[in-house]
């Protein structure tokens, strides 16, 4: 399960040999008018509905499996799994008990966009469904490996042990499954840059299959700048934003939801339609995606210096993956490492690796699968 404010997204695996995803879904607008998407055996349904939490949101989707002839229903499910972002100390897959919830809630100003809605509905489960397992697979885990001069900040070192305050990377389970793909896809690559880019954004240097490091740091805002979250910015900007805006707490509400390619653009949060407003001539928009790309070239050229070299960067996210117009502007900024794509691979919208024969690195986009991975995490837990 992979929540948002007010959505709920899921897929739900039959964890045999062959990893069968059975169906999946989505509600969105919870707590209001919204709409409810499922996909099982075949057909996919939408309709509009009105769940008032998360747990209903997840009752309805089981109830619409059932009228769709699948025979699955909460009470049947071995254990629930969640994408959960921050666990502080806690990583990995692991039970959820009142020792996780309390380390969550410890960290919830760490991750205030999404904490929050996790523990209300592990909450609201575990009182409905005290006999469902459920099981939190954390997004720091796959930068476990990150060492350690490359998980601190200049700051007084007590302010790490008692506060927790360094970085933990995020996105672990797109990374992860993007570690664990081009393994199979291209073994010979030892040295990987995962480059996800969606609405949340963040890249990863790979190493032999792990993490060496990770462009978001002690919470998911930072790195490079989002659809509407800032990135990284100057801490000592915001005692002037605070003076100036009304306040610290409004300006870091602007920071986490107008800010990023919608702050800069002024256009949308959206990258279609912020490309769609440069190509009419819109200056602004036009700077925010060379900011943007900018910034991803910026991370790229730190991490091969990190990996001592790269042999494949991969794009994935939302945007990784169905702008083929980004990926050529980045291969053309990739120069100084040989890259060369193949612009009718790269314009054909398929997975796979779309660089020439000749390039000095390989160039791959590939769609990750976070909840494939969250089942890992807690089918190995389960046989713990």
């Amino acid at each position: 399960m992979n929540l948002g404010s007010t959505s709920f997204k899921f897929k739900l695996f039959e964890m045999d040999e062959n990893e069968r995803c059975l169906a999946s879904g989505s509600v969105e607008s919870i707590g209001a008018a919204g709409s409810c998407t499922v996909s099982a055996m075949g057909r996919k349904v939408k309709d509009a509905c009105a769940c008032a939490n998360h747990t209903a949101a997840l009752e309805l989707c089981m109830n619409k499996l059932k009228a769709q002839g699948l025979d699955v229903h909460i009470a049947s499910l071995d254990a629930v799994g969640y994408k959960a972002v921050h666990g502080g100390h806690i990583s990995g897959a692991h039970p959820v008990n009142e020792e996780l919830m309390r380390e969550m809630e410890r960290m919830t100003d760490f991750a205030p966009a999404h904490n929050p809605v996790y523990l209300s509905m592990m909450r609201s489960i575990q009182a409905k469904y005290p006999s469902l397992v459920q099981i939190a697979c954390f997004e720091t885990s796959f930068h476990a490996s990150v060492p350690p001069e490359r998980r601190v900040y200049g700051v007084p070192y007590e302010w790490i042990e008692k506060y927790g305050i360094r970085r933990y990377g995020f996105h672990g389970s797109s990374h992860s499954y993007i570690a664990w793909k081009m393994a199979q896809a291209s073994p010979e690559a030892r040295r990987v840059i995962s480059v996800h880019l969606g609405g949340s954004c963040s890249l990863c240097a790979i190493r032999d299959g792990k993490s060496i490091a990770s462009s978001m740091g002690a919470t998911p805002q930072s790195g490079v700048f989002h659809n509407n979250r800032v990135g990284d910015l100057d801490v000592f900007c915001l005692p002037a934003l605070a003076c100036q805006l009304g306040g610290y707490e409004n300006v870091m509400k602007l920071l986490a939801e107008s800010s990023g390619l919608l702050g800069l653009s002024g256009v949308s949060n959206d990258m279609r339609q912020v490309a769609y407003a440069a190509a009419e001539g819109n200056a602004q928009a036009q700077l925010a995606l060379d900011a943007f790309l900018d910034t991803v070239i910026g991370y790229i050229g730190m991490y091969t210096a990190y990996l001592g070299g790269v042999d494949a960067i991969c794009f994935t996210g939302g945007i990784g993956t169905n702008s083929a117009e980004l990926r050529k502007r980045a291969a053309e900024r990739l120069t100084f490492i040989g890259a060369k794509a193949d612009d009718a691979l790269n314009s054909q919208g398929f997975e796979g690796k779309f660089s020439t024969s000749d390039s000095g690195v390989e160039l791959w986009v590939l769609e990750t699968n976070e909840e494939l991975m969250v089942a890992r995490g807690c089918m190995k837990m389960l046989q713990e």
